[in-house]
């Protein structure tokens, strides 16, 4: 694999994001990114891609590839949102979707999604292909990447692979399925919830110093949340009139929300996207 030449991480970046607690490093998965991208030609992954359909690596590799060519634009994804979001049903057509952004990186926060072998996964990258209509991504938890490709017009035609060897291959498919339904989850939100989105044109640098003296001084800019102000919705059933009910109190329990397209106008022949929010129903 060839090196990545020295000052990689501003060639692919459209701007350098601080850490934030709680996720991977963003350099670091930059850097998964930057080594497939130098490593890489586009013609040669795109003919893989036809020789060698049922090879992973080269949808993961192409998935990179793209990324780094899109400058790896990146959202963070709140815990909160994210936990709502895994308690949400998708009942919303893939090819409705409005794709709100056709290349970048989901950073997921540590330990909410676990990949078979029990590991976080830390990211998911996407790229989606317009005029081919074929939705690529890639999710790494720092030791596997699992992966997908698929015809979004032709949505019983699905391709489903894994880079991870040494697991139940069944695991592996649903874990799959899974990965991919919060991923579109994360799709619809940004465009029915647009306030849960934070603005690029409202990214604030800020000068971190690295060490002693000015020349440690580097600037770098505060990462673009998805549902950064957004808290779970819980509910008291023993709450109000101050007693408890008959039978004692139960167990905490989500009530299920829904994403999906609610009609609407005269006849009710059009049709908006809507999220009914889950509830944490403490007993």
């Amino acid at each position: 694999m060839n090196k990545k030449p020295k000052g990689w991480y501003k060639e692919i970046v459209l701007r350098p994001v601080m850490s934030v607690d709680g996720y991977e490093s963003y350099e670091k998965l930059c850097g998964l990114v930057a080594d497939a991208y130098y490593a890489s030609k586009e013609s040669e992954l795109q003919y893989n891609l036809i020789a060698n359909p049922k090879e992973s690596i080269y949808i993961t590799l192409y998935t990179l590839f793209q990324v780094a060519q899109a400058k790896c634009p990146a959202y963070w994804v709140a815990k909160d949102l994210l936990e709502a979001l895994q308690q949400s049903i998708l009942n919303v057509e893939i090819d409705n979707l409005n794709w709100a952004m056709k290349t970048g990186l989901f950073m997921l926060p540590k330990n909410l999604i676990l990949s078979p072998e029990k590991r976080s996964v830390k990211a998911i990258f996407w790229h989606y292909d317009t005029e081919k209509d074929i939705l690529f991504w890639a999710a790494t938890d720092g030791d596997s990447f699992f992966c997908r490709r698929f015809q979004v017009s032709e949505n019983l035609r699905k391709f489903t692979y894994t880079d991870s060897e040494d697991i139940n291959p069944q695991v592996v498919l649903g874990f799959n399925e899974y990965l991919q339904s919060i991923f579109l989850r994360l799709i619809l939100i940004m465009e029915c919830r647009p306030e849960l989105v934070d603005e690029p044109i409202k990214q604030q640098k800020v000068t971190v110093n690295q060490g002693f003296g000015k020349a440690q001084a580097v600037d770098l800019y505060q990462p673009l949340w998805i549902g950064q102000e957004y808290r779970l919705k819980r509910e008291d059933i023993n709450k109000g009139d101050g007693s408890s009910k008959k039978g004692g109190t139960k167990s905490p329990h989500w009530r299920r929300g829904f994403l999906r397209n609610q009609p609407y106008g005269e006849g009710r022949q059009q049709r908006k996207l809507i999220w009914i929010e889950p509830v944490l129903v403490m007993g």
